[in-house]
């Protein structure tokens, strides 16, 4: 799968919002960052929006969008409404593109926090049941939850949603695009180098079992899409276990 072959830059207004980094003191001043949205294949892109940590440096927080026979599906948001706003706008007027519907893999606002303007919009919301409970606090309602297992079509594809154990959060899913052999693993899944990154909801005692599971469930899968970082293949899988797994664990599987 080619990587990187188109780049749209678009500079926006935006806030700071909570994401699976931990951040102290948070800087809630607007800020600039750009949204960019990254053609993988005919039918994938990778949609990307920043978040601006208090060192200086820009965080990026990665999205899906499959694409198949005139409509779109996004999995997560961008990190804000006027960010998911361009979004929606170019994937509507530019692409001629119909977003039949929004997939959320967690309740931490770098997946969820565009996810009014999908709602404005009038675009399906689809997540796990445990994420659209932690939702209703804020008001932000998932209109098509799930409990373990969810298949939506697009334009005769097959999408796989499924919640599989708790990991970085207890409500975390990940998506598989079985067309595509593409999953989509949100914050869950790390980029290859990467740190644990905000532990504050994680389960570390059951996180590299759940993963174990995704890869035992999908053996063929080509691409792996992380929350954070650069996309992979299945060494994204064994790579997050790894992270995860107990010193004493390790040391008994040598």
């Amino acid at each position: 799968m080619s990587r990187y072959t188109l780049l749209l830059l678009i500079v926006l207004s935006s806030t700071i919002l909570a994401s699976c980094i931990t951040r102290d003191n948070e800087n809630e001043q607007p800020y600039k960052r750009p949204l960019e949205i990254v053609k993988l294949s005919d039918h994938s892109y990778l949609h990307v929006s920043y978040l601006d940590l208090e060192d200086g440096r820009s965080f990026a927080c990665n999205g899906y969008i499959y694409a198949n026979k005139g409509e779109a599906f996004v999995f997560d948001t961008p990190v804000n409404d006027s960010i998911a706003n361009q979004l929606i706008g170019y994937l509507q007027n530019d692409l001629q593109l119909k977003v039949k519907g929004v997939v959320i893999s967690h309740r931490h606002r770098d997946a969820v926090g565009g996810l009014r303007a999908f709602t404005k919009a009038n675009i399906p919301s689809y997540a796990s049941i445990r994420t659209a409970d932690f939702l209703k606090a804020d008001s932000l309602i998932i209109s098509h939850p799930f409990k373990d297992k969810q298949v939506l079509q697009l334009g005769g594809s097959d999408i796989e949603n499924y919640f599989f154990g708790e990991a970085h959060t207890s409500d975390n899913i990940v998506s598989y695009i079985p067309e595509e052999r593409l999953l989509f693993g949100g914050c869950m899944i790390k980029a290859e180098d990467a740190d644990p990154g905000n532990l504050n909801d994680a389960n570390l005692e059951q996180w590299a079992q759940t993963v174990a599971q995704i890869k035992d469930e999908f053996p063929d899968v080509q691409t792996v899409v992380p929350g954070h970082g650069a996309i992979g293949q299945s060494q994204l899988l064994d790579y997050t276990v790894s992270l995860f797994t107990p010193e004493d664990d390790t040391a008994n599987l040598e």
